[in-house]
């Protein structure tokens, strides 16, 4: 049983029973605070005949609703996933010979994913060489095509629709003009609407940097985002646009409007301050842990408290994050589920029936565009996206991220073990591809024997967390060819932690001659 306290003078206990092969049966969360109505929920676990999870029922009350199913091919890779019991919300997976993922399909999104084939430039690294995607009720289908420099960091990003990538080209491009030797974005281009029915480049971005910190970045073109489509804004035009502390953290930002950025000792940001007045501020646990954000634009002040997985607004419960979606709190209480693509990107909302409620495209590096029905605040990732007073900067926990830039706005903590890397950099460059789970270190791991299975792992000792998937997406613990995936999950993504995970990293790694990329991004 784990016991915690909150901010609103409550308690979180959360009580788990295991099965005989140590899997999670059943968890029960029960959230209380001072003068608030108390919520208790309940997780059911089972297990098909191969100790895989193939349905997870959750209960906020006395009904229990089944979250999702979910059903395994003979190789054990996921094949379908089913959301609250009914086929509208279905998705079937696919793969090729080397096992790895070429296709999402489901009546509210479809994603296809192009390797060697396609209409991009062939890749025989697993690197997707063009990917295409239709979501929610749309019937438009959008995709990107990609190229590479030596080093595997993406150059162009072109956009298209239709399957062959040749309708409305170039809508959404985002292209990389030039990188320097540490691997910092020197010049960016970025397209996208314009006006209600217009299209062109929106960002051509020039960085000026000293060392790996930026200095000041300036856009040739004044043309605003349309809309929903996130962008960069050249706020002024000096030449200190941009400050840093001696621990590497961001203090300024001038084209945002942000005079000072305060940070506590785990550096992370406690108060962020405009020259108008506005501020925000976090609090954190002893962990790190966010635990509440206040937001003070103009003479309105919105306060959010995180106690565990119930979100407060103002207050009043507003949601519930369950492990598919969430559920409304305020007012009638409905589940919501998110379809996600290939990187746990959030692309769809959609309610019990599989309603549509809200639909979200991307760029490479993570800014939203052509957004429609916007509900909830996690976005790409899976990270919460903050939009007020124009900061547009994902949580990713350790460190926040500046989708317009393709930059972190502090310094990688495992800075001094990687230093082949800008510690700013996202994704080793190399966005559609990889992933950073937390904003800290990870390092990609790749057998160059056997079968070349790939596995991330992340954080040091006792503290780390290995994520594998791919080829053997089984659910057994063990390193071994037959069971060399994770034990607690059912997707495409799974995870082991602490002693656990070190064990299964340290085993893989003795085992085969290992190529390890310290670029602290997830693949």
């Amino acid at each position: 049983m784990l016991v915690q306290n909150n901010l609103l003078s409550g308690y979180d206990i959360t009580s788990t029973v295991y099965t005989f092969s140590n899997k999670p049966s059943g968890v029960t969360h029960t959230h209380t605070a001072s003068g608030k109505t108390t919520r208790t929920e309940v997780y059911t676990y089972t297990y098909d005949h191969a100790d895989r999870i193939n349905k997870v029922q959750h209960s906020l009350g006395s009904t229990a609703i089944t979250l999702y199913d979910a059903t395994y091919d003979n190789f054990g890779r996921l094949l379908t996933k089913q959301y609250h019991g009914t086929s509208t919300n279905k998705l079937t997976y696919t793969y090729n010979l080397r096992s790895w993922l070429t296709g999402i399909s489901g009546t509210r999104f479809t994603q296809n994913l192009y390797y060697n084939t396609g209409v991009g430039t062939a890749k025989y690294n697993g690197s997707i060489s063009n990917i295409t995607w239709k979501s929610g009720n749309e019937s438009t289908v959008r995709g990107y095509k990609f190229t590479y420099d030596g080093l595997d960091r993406m150059l162009n990003a072109t956009y298209g629709e239709t399957a062959s990538i040749s309708t409305n080209a170039n809508r959404f491009s985002e292209n990389v003009t030039g990188y320097d030797k540490n691997g910092n974005i020197k010049s960016l281009q970025r397209y996208g609407q314009t006006g209600a029915s217009a299209y062109g480049l929106l960002d051509n971005l020039t960085y000026t940097l000293t060392g790996n910190q930026l200095s000041c970045v300036e856009d040739a073109v004044s043309t605003a985002a349309y809309g929903t489509n996130t962008a960069f804004v050249n706020g002024t035009s000096t030449a200190g646009e941009y400050v840093y502390d001696v621990n590497g953290n961001l203090t300024k930002d001038l084209n945002k409007g942000i005079t000072d950025i305060q940070y506590n000792v785990l550096n992370l940001p406690s108060t962020v301050s405009f020259s108008d007045g506005s501020t925000i501020t976090y609090t954190y646990g002893a962990d790190g842990t966010k635990l509440r954000t206040v937001h003070k634009i103009g003479s309105t002040t919105t306060t959010t408290d995180y106690c565990g997985n119930v979100i407060y607004e103002n207050g009043t419960q507003k949601l519930l994050l369950t492990e598919e979606g969430y559920i409304n709190l305020a007012g009638t209480q409905q589940y919501h589920y998110y379809l996600k693509d290939h990187q746990g990107n959030n692309r769809v909302v959609i309610n019990r029936s599989g309603t549509v409620e809200e639909t979200n495209h991307y760029y490479p590096f993570g800014g939203v565009f052509a957004t429609a029905g916007n509900t909830q605040p996690y976005k790409y990732n899976g990270k919460e996206f903050d939009t007020k007073k124009g900061l547009n900067w994902y949580d990713y926990g350790a460190r926040h991220y500046d989708t317009a830039l393709g930059r972190f706005t502090t310094n990688d903590r495992f800075a001094e073990k990687y230093y082949s890397m800008s510690p700013y950099q996202y994704g080793a460059n190399s966005p559609v591809v990889n992933i950073d789970v937390n904003g800290d270190s990870i390092r990609i791991c790749t057998e160059t024997q056997s079968f070349g299975h790939t596995w991330i792992s992340v954080g040091e000792g006792s503290n780390m967390t290995v994520y594998s998937y791919g080829r053997y997406n089984g659910t057994n613990k063990g390193p071994d060819r037959s069971s060399n995936s994770l034990g607690n999950g059912s997707g495409v993504l799974l995870k082991l932690m602490g002693d656990e995970a070190k064990a299964y990293n340290d085993k893989k790694s003795s085992w085969w001659n290992v190529c390890i990329c310290s670029n602290r991004c997830g693949r």
